[in-house]
């Protein structure tokens, strides 16, 4: 391979989650960005090839569009890989048109959930984007890179002579464990935080794939429908190299469902256990994912906090969404995890076709009667690719200009069958004095704080959640 430099940066758009399934606004919802892990991936693929890489987190890092342009001008790099997300991808790919102003030959390539799910838009948008990826990037990075001819590398769209074209579907690797570790020295480790104690906190990926069937998730869009599972060796060696070689001893597991496989979860808790690794972690779960076994062996190996979407009150709503699970399911999960010493934290979805004012009390007063540590009442957003979306598109749920908004958890952008958007915003205001605001709640986590510095940091984000919701009224 030919030496070739390559950038990868996350635009100064706002800080966003900008995994494939989860792309929403971080204002008012966390103070806990997450590093760029798919472009640490790639960027691991090309530097085992001898690329030379560099990478910028401009929203964590406080930049703007001077610093890409200075960075683009001073690097020289012979591609621009640029993560996107579907509300911030026509703000993103300003820094194609500076690329190129700069160097005409640069390659510019976006990669993101939305550039699988509409990759010719993407490059319709944008006459100066060059290539848009299309399902997992990192092969199909080291193809482009390797200069093979665009028609014969799977998964991208990309421009022949004016004209858009696709190539076949990329299959999904098999082998994860056959990936580099993320290259996490280009990265500014300190701008990732643990939200309640501020110290460096990173992101492992110990999965890809969702056998779930929700139906206004992107995961089975993205990943597909198979958990492919890393081993648990290789999960944990990355573990003792953040450990060794960065001194992180917080991490957030990457999974749609970390629970999924009993026999994984216990094993990758007992080669926790056997190095000794003296490490604080969280985990997404599902409510019949989760068993006392689970627990006690996941709080050995240092598990502090748990996540479960639970997502409605309402036992029909959640079988119209095809959630998979049961309210008492949920109850018995979040009873577990407390018996067991573990924080919760839940999610509630608000404002699918079929709630009503009624569906959402029910949900919220749910949320009160399991009494999680932490929650979020989440509005849904209609992504292109789901069945959500095909719904809401067949029966006009979707408010006009959705798409060229940027997303945030504070406005909804939809309607349901019963409530208007604006009703559903106004719910969504109401929760954070049904549950939030509420004496019992705050005494709650005024108690939890074991450090002026997790008082600060819970002090913090309330505030900035109350200014977030008073701003959506504006």
């Amino acid at each position: 391979m030919k030496s070739q430099k390559a950038l990868f940066i996350v635009p100064p758009t706002g800080l966003f989650y900008r995994d494939d399934r989860c792309q929403v606004s971080l204002k008012g919802v966390s103070n806990a960005p997450r590093p760029p892990l798919d472009l640490a991936y790639m960027s691991a693929v090309l530097e085992e090839k001898g690329v030379e890489c560099r990478m910028r987190d401009y929203p964590v890092e406080n930049g703007t569009w001077q610093d890409v342009k200075a960075d683009i001008a001073g690097f020289a790099p012979s591609m621009l890989i640029i993560y996107t997300t579907i509300t911030s991808v026509k703000e993103d790919l300003r820094a194609c048109k500076i690329a190129k102003d700069i160097d005409a030959g640069i390659i510019t390539i976006a990669k993101g959930g939305d550039t699988t799910i509409r990759p010719n838009e993407r490059l319709e948008l944008c006459e100066q984007l060059d290539i848009a990826i299309v399902g997992e990037p990192e092969m199909t990075l080291l193809e482009i890179a390797e200069g093979r001819d665009l028609k014969d590398i799977d998964g991208i769209c990309y421009r022949d002579n004016g004209e858009i074209m696709n190539t076949p579907k990329r299959q999904f690797l098999e082998d994860i464990d056959s990936l580099p570790f993320p290259s996490r020295h280009l990265l500014d480790q300190s701008k990732y935080l643990r939200p309640d104690t501020g110290e460096v906190q990173t992101t492992i990926q110990s999965s890809r794939g969702c056998p779930s069937k929700c139906i206004y998730c992107l995961s089975r869009v993205v990943a597909g429908p198979d958990l492919r599972l890393r081993s648990p060796r290789n999960v944990v060696d990355e573990l003792e190299h953040c450990v060794k070689e960065h001194n992180i001893r917080n991490f957030f597991f990457r999974a749609d469902t970390f629970t999924w496989d009993k026999e994984w979860v216990l094993t990758v808790c007992a080669e926790i256990m056997r190095r000794n690794l003296d490490i604080q972690w969280v985990a997404n779960s599902r409510a019949d994912t989760i068993d006392n076994d689970r627990l006690v062996w996941m709080k050995k190996a240092g598990c502090w906090l748990v996540s479960f979407g639970v997502e409605s009150g309402n036992q029909e709503i959640l079988d119209l969404t095809k959630k998979g699970i049961t309210l008492e399911q949920s109850r018995e999960a979040l009873r577990l995890a407390k018996r067991n010493g573990l924080k919760t934290f839940t999610t509630y979805l608000i404002g699918m076709p079929w709630d009503t004012k009624e569906t959402i009390m029910q949900t919220f007063d749910f949320a009160r009667e399991i009494d999680s540590d932490f929650f979020e009442v989440i509005l849904p957003y209609p992504f292109p690719g789901t069945t959500y979306y095909e719904i809401a598109k067949r029966d006009n749920l979707i408010l006009d200009g959705v798409y060229d908004t940027m997303y945030d958890h504070f406005r909804s952008f939809v309607k349901t069958y019963h409530l208007s958007a604006d009703e559903l915003t106004d719910l969504k205001k109401k929760s954070f004095w049904y549950l939030y605001a509420r004496p019992k709640y705050v005494k709650k986590i005024i108690a939890q704080c074991d450090s002026p510095r997790a008082f600060m940091n819970y002090l913090s984000f309330g505030v900035n959640k109350m200014k977030a919701h008073f701003a959506s009224s504006q």
